[in-house]
């Protein structure tokens, strides 16, 4: 249950139960509960909780606010439905952002309860909401002594034994392209011309080498499952001495990798591909906005032989996105939010970040590097990277959609041809930012599994992650074995100990989803604090029976327009039709509509007035 809601669920292993917000005794988000199930006359399930078994929560991480008298906090998780009472408030005071040791969880009439522990900082301060979130869900600020001590006893030489039994890449252009704020480099890259046709070089830091399964390097890894990222701030799966510097793949430093290397003929079929083990030395730390500003014809500052080598690769990359596009890849156009900060950290602006021929450059070279390592290992236990084909009900949903918008979408022959033409009918990217994101929520979730299901999005059989093992543990269990593969060795892992891995990546990575879909959340209400009474142009995305949601245009913010707001007339929700029509005036909103809109209020969400 959440706040503004009146019911909530029950999740069970076989079924969902339906419980009216009555029925919920004293339970809280994500609590274990014991519920009485009754059945519907529509064989919908209800039920009523009758204990709570287990607590999700022994803390809680919000905001002071005053009432009256006394003290209480008003919880950062809307999930939390309810207020708590603080009874020892210490040095805290209203406004302060805090966490509180829940002693009493109430009755469900009376407030649950509990005392301040600690004092985060005042609220709205962008390193204090960073810092409430990381508390909020619990992510570890800190390295186990053990874990430290290992990563400090690496050394940082090469020595000339290692050197001696490894591929000498140090003479190949090579270099980086990733983010402007990035600080770990996982990845380099290098192309030549061949009398056939091209050799793509694929490196990835060997962080295996320096990490064996049985470290306690390994084991911190295991329980992080992968890096956490904030807009200026980074949560690492590994300490900085191996992410920022052993292992990164840093300009002109001489650093281990293991190179994926692939042959092709001047017709992109692939003629051959290895991997092995190698020694590289990057000339160049790219940025996205530096290559995508080479392929404008803009000024920058990128060496003339390095320009003519990505002038290459991104001729190289089109045809690879074209061979991409015929076996049945789906590309979705869902731009990301980018964070704008001053010198200060302060946030200043927010912008919509689309994908760039430099990003599909890369994402190109990572798909073969990735696809190769998968077939490589698959005769035997390993850890896959799957995506579900939809099942009937999630095409049921997409027809539907097609249906109203007058969209293609034919699934009697190739399911993944079926896709790409709905895709394709989508008009303007106004609308494919909306249909595309509910197209992709009515898919499966790519998840990691030692089973092999194949990988519908991208129209691969096979597909592993081991392109960024620094930040992802299922690519750093992949390296081991691709290293085990080369040296010609029993494999590290047991088929239970990979379908653990697996388990483990797969949550953590839906972790660091939420974590990232809340701080992006929790920095926009910030930013639109400062933009109460003004007025934007915006598109309805969804219409509910009480609300409307709009998506600005100039920010990639959405905003809750109430029904009782629409001062005009009085409008019903058509549930079937999924509109508004106004009872006297027969006035109708609907999905994809353009509205101008007025920033009322930001408190747990953004509220608009449709002007």
């Amino acid at each position: 249950m959440s706040r503004d809601k009146s019911f909530a669920f029950v999740i069970t292993p076989d079924f969902d139960v339906f419980v009216s917000s009555e029925d919920i005794l004293n339970a809280y988000h994500n609590d274990k509960v014991l519920v009485k199930v009754f059945q519907q006359r529509n064989r919908k399930k209800y039920g009523i909780i009758t204990k709570v078994l287990e607590r999700a929560n022994k803390t809680v991480v919000g905001t002071v606010v005053k009432y009256k008298t006394k003290y209480l906090l008003e919880p950062d998780n809307l999930k939390l439905h309810t207020d708590f009472f603080i009874r020892k408030i210490g040095e805290a005071v209203s406004g302060d952002k805090v966490i509180i040791k829940i002693s009493d969880w109430g009755n469900g009439q009376k407030l649950p309860s509990g005392d301040v522990i600690e004092i985060l900082g005042k609220a709205g301060v962008p390193e204090v909401e960073t810092l409430s979130i990381i508390k909020q869900f619990d992510l570890p600020l800190f390295f186990p002594e053990e874990a430290i001590r290992e990563a400090e006893n690496i050394s940082e030489e090469i020595s000339s034994e290692e050197l001696a039994k490894r591929e000498d890449f140090r003479a190949l252009t090579t270099f980086t392209i990733d983010p402007a704020s990035a600080k770990d480099y996982d990845d380099a890259v290098s192309l030549e011309k061949t009398t056939n046709g091209f050799r793509l070089y694929v490196h990835i830091a060997d962080v295996a080498h320096y990490i064996s399964q049985n470290s306690e390097l390994f084991k911190e890894a295991m329980k992080r499952g992968n890096s956490y990222y904030f807009p200026k701030r980074v949560l690492p799966m590994l300490p900085e001495k191996i992410s920022n510097k052993i292992c990164s793949l840093r300009p002109f430093e001489e650093k281990l990798a293991i190179s994926v290397i692939t042959e092709f003929d001047q017709n992109m079929h692939i003629l051959e591909q290895k991997a092995v083990e190698s020694i590289i030395k990057s000339d160049a730390r790219l940025s996205y906005e530096e290559v995508d500003k080479l392929f404008e014809n803009s000024p920058n500052e990128i060496p003339k032989e390095i320009a003519e080598i990505l002038f290459q690769m991104r001729n190289f990359s089109s045809l690879l996105s074209e061979k991409r596009k015929k076996k049945g890849y789906l590309h979705f156009d869902l731009p990301e939010t980018k964070f704008i900060f001053d010198e200060n950290g302060h946030l200043i602006d927010l912008k919509r970040e689309v994908e760039t021929e430099s990003h599909t450059l890369i994402e190109n070279f990572m798909l073969i590097a990735n696809e190769y390592i998968a077939n490589l290992l698959a005769s035997h236990p390993t850890i896959f990277r799957i995506h579900e084909k939809p099942d009937e009900n999630d095409l049921e949903n997409i027809r539907r959609l097609a249906e109203k918008y007058r969209l293609n979408f034919n699934i009697k022959n190739n399911l993944n041809k079926a896709f790409q033409d709905l895709l394709a009918s989508i008009p303007g990217d106004e609308y494919h930012h909306i249909l595309d994101r509910f197209i992709l929520r009515n898919l499966k979730k790519a998840r990691y599994d030692i089973k092999n299901k194949g990988h519908f999005g991208l129209a691969i059989k096979k597909y592993t992650h081991f392109t960024s093992p620094i930040r992802r543990l299922c690519d750093l269990a992949i390296h081991r074995q691709v290293k085990d593969f080369i040296e010609k060795r029993q494999s590290s892992f047991s088929r239970k100990e990979l379908a653990k891995i697996a388990e483990i990546a797969s949550e953590k990575e839906q972790l660091a989803d939420e974590v990232e879909r809340e701080t992006e959340f929790r920095n926009k209400l910030l930013f639109m604090k400062k933009k109460i009474g003004e007025e934007f142009s915006g598109i309805i995305i969804s219409i509910k029976s009480s609300v409307m949601i709009v998506e600005l245009n100039k920010y990639p913010v959405s905003g809750i327009v109430e029904l009782t707001m629409l001062k005009d007339d009085y409008y019903e929700f058509w549930e079937r039709e999924g509109i508004l029509i106004g009872k006297r005036n027969h006035k109708i909103f609907k999905v994809l509509d353009k509205v101008k809109v007025m920033v009322t209020r930001v408190t747990n969400d953004v509220y608009l007035q449709v002007i």
